[in-house]
């Protein structure tokens, strides 16, 4: 396959550059706030942090009943331990 050469305008590369920049620090980002496989829990866990039986998790996740995020990993479902603080927080009276 024949090599290629491409000439750009300055002002055609500086503005490539700076899109890679942003997208570089999209990137960092996403990963600063990405779940980590540690901090994911299964059903079980999930349910005993909200003093709930995984069936009742299950219907509150599958009906949309509550808006509880989870990762499918074929037929396991796992809970970010962060979201459901946040809810455990959010929900808590006379704080």
């Amino acid at each position: 396959m024949a090599e290629r050469l491409y000439i750009l305008k300055e002002e055609d590369l500086l503005s490539i550059k700076s899109e890679l920049q942003e997208i570089k620090a999209l990137v960092v980002e996403g990963k600063k706030n990405s779940t980590s496989l540690d901090e994911l829990v299964d059903a079980q866990t999930a349910a005993a942090m909200l003093h709930i039986t995984p069936r009742c998790l299950y219907n509150w996740t599958k009906k949309r009943g509550l808006p509880l995020p989870y990762v499918q990993m074929g037929r396991r479902r796992l809970y970010s331990k962060k979201v459901l603080q946040a809810l455990i927080d959010r929900n808590t009276l006379n704080k």
